[in-house]
């Protein structure tokens, strides 16, 4: 596939010490999108793709969905395994990768990938698998980050612009793709790879002008109640500029089936 997998990897660099208030309501936002689209019923089989620490699949699992969490990195893993000591809620957790998934052709209801799929090696890979291992009639809800919405496209200029006058190296912006990214997703191309291999059923376009520049201090300085109604305005309006919002969520059936 002409890259490495990162078997070890952890997210201490995904989150930030200081969170303002963009960043806290997108993964909240993200989270209760992707959670509503996959809507586990009683007793289905759903497979949660790049889980983590399993937090995603362990919220599926409350929901009476039967729930599988597949990672490559043993340390994600052993936290995940931790985490769970303690709960009455269990999940079955499996080390893979995306891209050869361990499972029967047609075995199971619905699988989950959520802000995976641009670290993997081949990511279309790792679509066509998700679509052969889903029943007949199964559902995959996919989520990713585009780099081409609004705040990266903002971002992107006015960083150009700063370069014109201020020399020397610049560290990297959040509207770079970071380097354990494989893939630079946007709209068209996230809807052309899946629509690949799945019939795509709805999109989700969740939040907009995250990590614009200077958006989120200037949220911060703000009271509450102004991001805390500001926000959800701006989620909406990204329904209607899907490519331009920040996160997109798909949700689709395999094709040929």
């Amino acid at each position: 596939m002409g890259c490495d997998f990162d078997l070890d990897w952890d997210d201490d660099e995904i989150t930030s010490a200081v969170h303002y208030p963009d960043t806290d309501f997108l993964f909240t936002r993200m989270c209760q999108g992707t959670q509503e689209l996959v809507a586990p019923q009683q007793g289905e089989w759903v497979l949660d793709v790049g889980c983590g620490k399993a937090v995603d699949a362990l919220k599926l699992a409350d929901s009476r969905g039967k729930v599988v969490g597949l990672d490559p990195s043993s340390r994600m893993l052993h936290e995940a395994r931790d985490d769970m000591a303690g709960c009455s809620t269990q999940v079955v957790l499996l080390r893979g990768i995306g891209e050869a998934l361990p499972f029967k052709r047609r075995s199971l209801d619905k699988v989950m990938c959520k802000g995976a799929l641009d670290h993997f090696p081949d990511p279309e890979k790792s679509i066509q698998e998700m679509a052969e291992v889903l029943k007949a009639g199964g559902e995959a809800v996919i989520a990713i980050a585009n780099f081409e919405s609004l705040s990266c496209r903002l971002g992107r200029r006015w960083h150009s612009f700063l370069k014109l006058f201020i020399r020397g190296e610049h560290p990297r912006t959040p509207w770079e793709m970071p380097s354990d990214h494989t893939f630079k997703f946007d709209y068209p191309s996230f809807l052309g790879m899946v629509g690949r291999h799945f019939e795509v059923r709805s999109v989700l376009p969740v939040s907009l002008l995250w990590t614009a520049p200077y958006w989120g201090k200037l949220l911060s300085l703000m009271p509450r109640r102004i991001p805390d109604t500001l926000l959800p305005v701006l989620d909406k309006v990204a329904r209607r500029v899907p490519s331009l919002s920040d996160v997109i969520i798909v949700k689709g059936t395999p094709r040929n089936v």
